[in-house]
């Protein structure tokens, strides 16, 4: 399947059009004067970069502080997101949905298993599943990774957190981040959004937080989910339907549950 790419650099592209985020339009072929808009992660202004923390590139300082090996770690994540600045020696882009991410493959190779075996073509090492919806394609020199089943605003945190090990992680997206740092296989990212998501398990995300866990073998969230069942199975299993439905779809994690909760001595010994 071909794709019409906007604008994507070649190989001789020695521009560095700082511009904030690059808007491509496109006549759409039914409504004469209508667009489709396209976004590309790549050459943000520097001002409206720094208008988010997160993403700022400080001064550098001495890194002689009460943490100078922190110190450098900063600077070295700051650093990598400033290769975000650059689609001049981009070799590869991302597309989800519309919008194309202009990034490069030794960082995807080195941050996302799953990445580094679908560039290099090496898809027998990766685990059932892993891997299969991702479509590749080229253009003028530059590697088009097309990403299904995951929004565009996720799938821009996740290509931060590949550069810069932070990114914007909430109550809204943390369970998103969690999915795609396990179908990924961003081990850090595991970490980061389980971490996160063990402070937020409530009620009514348990079972759908047990089951991202569960299906991309994130211990630390499943470990907090099985004690927040422990402490609260009562009230999970009166929501009647919800528990009725997920007990039809995933009698597996029902079993691990109910198991856990008769033995709960024994899940509070063992060491996690």
């Amino acid at each position: 399947m071909s794709l019409t790419l906007p604008n994507l650099p070649n190989g001789n592209d020695k521009s560095d059009s700082r511009q904030g985020i690059k808007q491509i339009s496109s006549t759409e072929e039914q409504g004469a004067g209508k667009s489709s808009e396209r976004y590309v992660i790549g050459d943000l202004n520097k001002s409206n970069w720094n208008d988010h923390p997160e993403y700022a590139t400080p001064e550098y300082s001495k890194a002689d502080g009460p943490n100078p090996k922190l110190d450098l770690l900063e600077h070295l994540s700051n650093d990598f997101a400033e290769l975000l600045h650059r689609r001049d020696i981009s070799d590869c882009c991302l597309k989800v949905q519309d919008t194309y991410m202009s990034v490069h493959r030794c960082i995807l190779a080195a941050r996302s298993n799953v990445f580094a075996n679908v560039i290099s073509n090496n898809m027998v090492r990766l685990k059932a599943g892993q891997g299969d919806q991702l479509e590749k394609s080229e253009k003028n020199g530059i590697l088009v990774i097309t990403v299904p089943n995951t929004d565009t605003e996720t799938m821009k945190q996740v290509v931060l957190f590949m550069y810069t090990a932070r990114c914007n992680i909430n109550e809204d997206n943390a369970i998103e981040l969690l999915n795609a740092a396990g179908r990924f296989d961003i081990k850090s990212l595991k970490v980061f959004s389980g971490s996160f998501i063990a402070e937020h398990i409530t009620l009514h995300n348990v079972l759908n937080l047990m089951k991202s866990a569960y299906d991309y073998d994130n211990k630390l969230v499943r470990q907090k989910c099985t004690a927040f069942f422990i402490d609260n199975a009562q009230e999970i299993m009166a929501m009647k339907e919800t528990w009725k439905i997920f007990a039809v779809n995933r009698p597996d994690i029902i079993a691990e549950l109910l198991y856990w909760n008769v033995n709960k001595e024994e899940f509070h010994r063992q060491k996690f």
